[in-house]
């Protein structure tokens, strides 16, 4: 599946540049995501968490820088991971490209990704809600990050980059055509019955 996003960051390409090619300092401003101390061949181990209402899921894996063009300010990772406790998998190309938009920088970020398990029953927009909630979380953690501001203290349910919020809108729209659906099921069946 192929998402397309888009944020702006306060900060010159330069800046954001530098930081965008750290993956510690990635991995820091990105809510429920961490990082071992010291990558390895390139390949840096950690674990993401995710939840969604009362399901929280948790990820563990590799992220690898695999192209960066300095003059192009084009970035390629490679993130795999697998369910700590589940069956599921993800794996995803993230390429950013970073342009001058004003004083600041806009970062358009293209995810080839791939998805197992429960998680890929969600569908292709609720994906691009759940894509968008993670670039949102990261585009601020970002801004955090390049003013030198430390990581806010873990909120009271833990570390998890919480996404009920960003696919609670289509969650609810997906309940209301099924209500729909069940509300006509129920009409026609009493007409029919009437007759």
């Amino acid at each position: 599946m192929r998402l397309e996003n888009a944020f702006a960051v306060e900060a010159p390409p330069e800046r954001t540049w530098a930081v965008l090619l750290d993956v510690p300092r990635v991995a820091r401003a990105l809510p429920g995501a961490a990082i071992e101390p010291r990558g390895r061949d390139g390949a840096w181990r950690g674990t993401m968490t995710l939840k969604l209402g009362p399901v929280t899921t948790e990820y563990a894996g590799t992220a690898r820088l695999q192209d960066a063009d300095d003059d192009e300010r084009v970035a390629s990772f490679r993130v795999q991971g697998r369910e700590v406790r589940g069956q599921g998998t993800a794996s995803a190309t993230i390429t950013s490209r970073l342009t001058p938009e004003g004083a600041g920088t806009r970062v358009a970020v293209v995810t080839e990704l791939q998805v197992t398990g429960r998680q890929a029953q969600f569908g292709r927009s609720l994906m691009e809600d759940v894509a968008g909630a993670l670039l949102g979380a990261f585009a601020a953690g970002l801004e955090r990050e390049l003013r030198g501001e430390p990581p806010p203290a873990p909120a009271a349910g833990g570390d998890a980059l919480d996404l009920g919020a960003a696919v609670s809108g289509a969650l609810l729209e997906r309940a209301a055509i099924a209500l729909a659906g069940v509300v006509v099921g129920l009409a026609l069946g009493r007409v029919v019955w009437r007759r």
